[in-house]
């Protein structure tokens, strides 16, 4: 699963975070909760000063009256002081209930007589944990030991532990929400940029995407797509002026070709197979002659330059001279035109609504099998007048109609073999049905034929 790059830089963001407060949380912990015990341990350091300077002062002979100023600054139950023998055995105890065993082994008492210095250790007794520090008693084989209930650090300890565990998600949180409106507003250029390239098509190739103020990357990215479309824009307005121009020096070179010819096959005294050439040459020069006028009609469309000369249209004629123009076409390919219908007039151009015709019946006579009919219908329902084209060929795959009127678009299939088609007639058709405020509609299924109704607003 795939987000959008504002979450995944979210996450990131977040996951970052989370490891650096996660990080601090461990080291603040740790190091509140050192603190807390040097202080302990320091406490602890100082009473056993004071109890060996006591026990050494002349007078002061019970264990009881040395340490009892010195307990008094900590709460009874959390603070202890034991006199121990170098055997472990309890000689004398003040403070918690806890004192009148003694709190270390006697492995302990050895390992600091022979360190010769003080030991600090926590040991568990009763359900409650103590700080004990060891030291021998001076000018005696006996041991001091006092501790303090580790409890009410302890306590501070998980009370920090809790806060941080409760502070951290709602950090978490917040960092998440600006971590995403942070992504969202450093994203906005882009975001831009890609609904600006999305409109951009052949039709509208002078936008630009908009450029950040600034040296920052976006506004690199901005101008290098900039500049990439203005290098487009140049390319296709230099193959637009070429085909223009291409077109309209074919038109008369064309016209004399096919007029050549028809006064060549006006004569009498051709032999047949000199007709059959000239009518197979006369056959491609119309062929030639509609891929013109389909690329000249491109051209207005594309700059715009397109004038409709409106006027009265007898729809059912335009049928009619269209299928007569491409009769040599379908005996070629052994297909029968059947025009019917009655008369119905539409406002339009004449010129370019022959070349709707043309397209749509060429298209049906290039796919369908030899043998068939290709229907040409011309109707009125509903103050719409419609010319339908319908054919028993080869189909278009139900994947292939929404590109259908696409420009240079052929379907993929053993439909385009072998047709000569350039992919241009149905999105030219399109564009003029546009033009006349009329639509075109398709039905087909594979095998079984198709359907193509051009739809025009009656006169």
């Amino acid at each position: 699963m795939k987000f959008a790059l504002k979450t995944r830089i979210t996450l990131w963001y977040v996951l970052l975070f989370a490891l650096i407060v996660g990080g601090w949380s461990v080291f603040v912990v740790t190091i509140v909760r050192a603190d807390l015990y040097a202080d302990i341990d320091r406490a602890l350091a100082q009473r056993a000063t004071q109890i060996a300077v006591g026990l050494g002062t002349p007078g002061s002979s019970k264990f009881a009256d040395v340490t009892e100023p010195t307990l008094l600054r900590v709460p009874r139950a959390e603070a202890t002081a034991q006199l121990l023998s170098a055997q472990g055995s309890l000689l004398a105890y003040s403070g918690d209930a806890i004192s009148r065993r003694p709190l270390v082994k006697r492995s302990t008492l050895e390992t600091v007589q022979r360190a010769g210095s003080a030991h600090i250790e926590s040991v568990k007794t009763t359900g409650e944990t103590f700080r004990i520090l060891i030291v021998g008693q001076p000018k005696s084989s006996n041991f001091i030991v006092v501790g303090q209930s580790t409890e009410t650090t302890d306590n501070t300890m998980l009370r920090l532990v809790l806060v941080m565990l409760f502070t951290g998600p709602l950090a978490l949180a917040a960092a998440a929400l600006g971590g995403w409106l942070l992504a969202r507003r450093a994203l906005r250029p882009v975001v831009r940029m890609a609904e600006t390239a999305a409109c951009i098509g052949i039709d509208r190739l002078g936008d630009r995407v908009p450029q950040p103020a600034g040296n920052d990357e976006l506004s690199v990215l901005a101008a290098t797509l900039n500049g990439m479309l203005s290098r487009l824009e140049s390319d296709v307005e230099d193959k637009r002026r070429f085909v223009n121009d291409a077109s309209h020096e074919l038109q008369t070179p064309l016209a004399i070709m096919r007029a050549e010819l028809d006064v060549s096959l006006s004569s009498t005294t051709l032999p047949p197979e000199a007709v059959e050439v000239l009518e197979s040459a006369r056959e491609e020069a119309d062929r030639m002659s509609r891929i013109v006028r389909n690329l000249l009609a491109l051209g207005r469309f594309d700059e715009g330059t397109l004038r409709l000369l409106t006027k009265p249209v007898d729809l059912s004629e335009v049928a009619r001279s269209a299928a007569l123009s491409l009769e040599a076409l379908a005996r070629e390919r052994s297909v029968t035109l059947e025009v019917t219908g009655g008369a119905s007039s539409v406002l339009g151009d004449s010129e370019y609504l022959a070349l709707v015709a043309v397209n749509l019946i060429e298209n049906a006579i290039k796919y369908s099998h030899q043998g068939d009919k290709v229907g040409i219908l011309t109707k009125h329902e509903d103050d719409v007048a419609m010319l339908v084209v319908s054919d028993a060929g080869v189909g278009i795959p139900a994947e292939s109609l929404e590109h259908l009127f696409d420009r240079f678009y052929r379907v993929e299939t053993s439909r385009s073999e072998g047709t000569g088609g350039t992919g241009l007639g149905l999105a030219i058709s399109q564009e003029i049905m546009l033009a006349h405020g009329g639509t075109i509609k398709v039905m087909s299924e594979p095998d079984v034929g198709s359907t193509f109704t051009a739809s025009f607003p009656s006169a």
